[in-house]
């Protein structure tokens, strides 16, 4: 017969914690690196707010109120966590103390795209939109967030979110129909 030591309830208990934390990163991780990545332009910058959002999750996941809202609010944490870092790296002084090595990133489009051009222009007048016009758009239109939803995900009054929206409709538009010409 094996003796039970005082360790061993407390070894259970963080092995048992190790496989939730585990269980819920695998669940939400790919979903939310797409969101972060949407909003950050950069994989490094996407998974660094991808990393603390879930971190933030996980120690606040005690203040989750319903269960069925769990998806929502992630997208919340990391979206503004997204949003926090491209601001830092947008700002002069961001650029200045974590500069970019000049490295250009090819990144392969739909292999059965019928427009590969069109692909390529749409991604970079995507590009040129700002943090926050991207993280609209990512949640409103890619995501399907109604106005309402994705203005209580990023903190904005919803009349923001629809100018947002507009004017990244309108310079995506114009972007384009310039690329055409």
């Amino acid at each position: 017969m094996s003796r039970v030591t005082a360790e061993q309830p407390a070894e259970v208990a963080r092995a048992r914690s190790d496989a939730a934390i585990a269980a819920f990163v695998a669940e939400h991780y790919d979903r939310l690196l797409g969101l972060a990545r949407i909003v950050c332009r950069d994989t490094a910058d996407a998974a660094d707010a991808v990393q603390t959002g879930l971190e933030q999750a996980w120690r606040k996941r005690s203040t989750l109120r319903d269960e069925t809202l769990l998806r929502r609010w992630l997208d919340r944490i990391v979206a503004r966590e997204a949003l926090r870092i491209s601001r830092k790296r947008g700002s002069w002084l961001g650029r200045l103390l974590s500069p970019r090595p000049d490295v250009t990133w090819i990144e392969l489009g739909d292999q059965h795209a019928s427009e590969p051009q069109a692909y390529t222009a749409l991604r970079a007048a995507f590009e040129r939109l700002s943090p926050e016009q991207r993280a609209v758009v990512g949640l409103h239109l890619h995501l399907g967030y109604s106005v309402a939803e994705t203005a209580a995900i990023v903190g904005a009054p919803v009349e923001t979110v629809r100018s947002r929206l507009r004017a990244a409709k309108q310079r995506l538009r114009g972007d384009l129909e310039e690329s055409r010409s």
